[in-house]
């Protein structure tokens, strides 16, 4: 699987996914929303991406899908899909069970706001934010070959509500000119 907008390179996420579980769903999101065939014009460009600071990694926008530094391009296809819904764009990753989401949403000075829900695992925190979560929406925990998942299942509706209650993690990826 590809990790679209990251700080960290591949090798890492795919460390990260095999250690921890985050939030999933069963489908792309927003479920009964068309996916998109391309990548729009206004998110094309190249964005330099920050941890702490400092220059981590660039990330390159094209129609047909984007490259997370030296990684190789990953497309809009079946396993990577795009929608667009009241100002976001959801990008959804398949992996073997379930679908993972990142939300993008353009700023006015042609940055992109990147959005994430944080991990979720048996450690405090994790499990804080998973009680939380399930205050607002049924988090279903489902084992499969040793791994755990977390899916929730929210109408469109809903996730734009778990987006404004901050459920999401958001950082700042900034246009390069």
């Amino acid at each position: 699987m590809k990790y679209l907008f990251s700080g960290s390179v591949l090798f890492l996420f795919v460390l990260f996914l095999a250690s921890c579980s985050e939030i999933s769903y069963k489908e792309p999101q927003p479920k009964g929303i068309k996916n998109l065939t391309q990548v729009p014009s206004k998110l094309h460009g190249r964005y330099l991406i920050l941890d702490d600071g400092e220059q981590s990694d660039t990330l390159v926008v094209s129609a047909t899908g984007y490259k997370l530094g030296k990684d190789d391009l990953a497309t809009l296809s079946d396993s990577l899909v795009m929608k667009y819904y009241k100002g976001y764009y959801f990008i959804n990753m398949r992996s073997d069970y379930s679908w993972y989401l990142r939300v993008v949403k353009p700023l006015p000075n042609g940055n992109l706001s990147y959005m994430a829900m944080p991990e979720i695992s048996d450690e405090h925190q994790g499990k804080e934010f998973r009680d939380l979560l399930a205050k607002d929406i049924t988090v279903v925990e489902t084992a499969v070959d040793n791994k755990t998942y977390y899916l929730i299942d929210p109408s469109p509706k809903k996730l734009i509500q778990l987006i404004k209650k901050g459920y999401f993690r958001e950082q700042t990826f900034e246009k390069l000119k």
